[in-house]
């Protein structure tokens, strides 16, 4: 009589561990969170304007990240130097898909013609909110995301007026190395 006790109990235990597995809840290795980032990041803005820029994320808690962005200077009329605060909470569902939403502020440097050479160089302060979503690939430590950033305040003497808005406003594609 012992040994069915044992046997059912044995038996209840394994079924019930074996169950916990296939819940939402339980987080394979293969698609743990990570720690920090860095990548590139490719931005289409209004009138033709693109650029590509330089990434970095830390996270400092499960759902909240510092992120470093820099715009690399190839011929173009602005650059932009920014810090963001973003929280990307994790899903449910999925381990790998992550929304997110911030706020950042940083330095604008642009000039007012096309012609590196012509016109004097501006510099205004900026701050700017976002949203966006992340993929994480399961087996390659790689990141693919998309935002929307728009600016939420410019200011200084030479801060863009509402009709180059769309210069800042942007919709980027991302590819960024995880480290865990």
């Amino acid at each position: 009589m012992l040994k069915k006790t044992l046997l059912t109990l044995f038996g209840t235990c394994t079924f019930l561990a074996v169950h916990a597995q296939d819940l939402p809840d339980a987080k394979s290795q293969a698609s743990a969170s990570y720690k920090a980032t860095i990548g590139l990041r490719y931005t289409v803005g209004g009138g033709g304007y693109t650029d590509l820029g330089l990434t970095a994320k830390y996270f400092i808690t499960d759902q909240t990240a510092f992120e470093v962005y820099t715009k690399l200077p190839f011929y173009s009329r602005d650059y932009l130097a920014s810090l963001s605060y973003i929280w990307q909470p994790k899903l449910g569902f999925s381990e790998r898909f992550r929304p997110y939403v911030g706020a950042g502020a940083g330095i604008l440097r642009h000039t007012n013609s096309p012609l590196e050479h012509e016109g004097e160089p501006r510099i205004s302060p900026i701050a700017f909110g976002m949203v966006g979503i992340e993929y994480q690939f399961k087996k390659l430590p790689m990141a693919l995301s998309l935002d929307y950033r728009t600016p939420l305040l410019s200011s200084g003497t030479y801060a863009p007026s509402h009709n180059h808005i769309s210069r800042v406003s942007s919709l980027s594609i991302g590819l960024k190395y995880t480290f865990r």
